[in-house]
């Protein structure tokens, strides 16, 4: 998979959402989007939805402007502790990175000199 294909669709929700561009003709492309598990803490009870992947079609203009996903050759997300390493240094690229770390407890997160800290607290079970 071309690093070209995979990009960032805006979402009002999630900001951000990766996606990948399927096909395309003079006029729109489809795209197949990762939608990500909302997890809902209530009173007394926790709802998760399970990851939903979806195709939609967008102009080809839209396309032509989406920030591109930091993939290696295989197509897989990359992740960096100091971001000034990513080849794409855009807002959805940050929100990414700062997601995909945090995710895995890495709290701490730089670009360049300064230090990006996320809040390490997690709800109580």
């Amino acid at each position: 998979m071309s690093s070209s294909t995979c990009v960032y669709v805006s979402d009002k929700i999630h900001g951000w959402l990766p996606a990948n561009v399927l096909s395309s003709n003079e006029t729109t492309a489809k795209v197949r989007v990762t939608i990500p598990a909302l997890v809902e803490y209530g009173k007394n009870n926790t709802i998760i939805e399970a990851e939903e992947t979806k195709e939609i079609e967008l102009p080809v203009k839209e396309i032509e402007s989406l920030p591109l996903q930091n993939v290696d050759a295989n197509g897989n997300m990359m992740e960096m502790e100091d971001m000034v390493d990513l080849p794409s240094l855009t807002e959805a690229a940050i929100l990414a990175n700062l997601m995909a770390r945090h995710v895995k407890e890495m709290p701490y997160t730089k670009i360049g000199d300064i230090v990006i800290a996320m809040n390490p607290f997690k709800w109580l079970k």
